[in-house]
């Protein structure tokens, strides 16, 4: 496993899905707002009391779906960040331009 794919994996594990609480009595799955990392809008899922075991079933496979959705998500969106800032840099270096720090401006590379 190389570094930057450790650095993503071990960054990763620190990633939090944006926390909201729907109302206790309700009587229906939640939506919430997207998440900033994976842009996901996590679900609480409603668990009715009289609950049949295939009903538990699905909500449990839809929940693991959910969290691995999650952390694909933000893991592939981080990747294509990192990614694209390398690119566009390398682009940059190769014009012999480079990016002026807080403008965003280009300027061209003395030298």
């Amino acid at each position: 496993m190389s570094g930057a794919c450790l650095i993503l994996c071990n960054a990763m594990h620190s990633f939090k899905v944006s926390r909201f609480c729907p109302p206790r009595k309700s009587c229906h799955d939640w939506i919430g707002p997207p998440d900033k990392y994976s842009n996901l809008r996590p679900v609480h899922f409603y668990v009715p009391e009289n609950e049949s075991p295939l009903e538990q079933k699905l909500r449990e496979l839809r929940q693991e779906t959910q969290e691995w959705n999650q952390q694909f998500w933000a893991n592939q969106n981080l990747t294509f960040s990192k990614e694209k800032e390398e690119f566009i840099h390398s682009r940059l270096k190769a014009k012999g331009l480079g990016l002026c720090p807080g403008s965003g401006q280009y300027i061209r590379a003395s030298g």
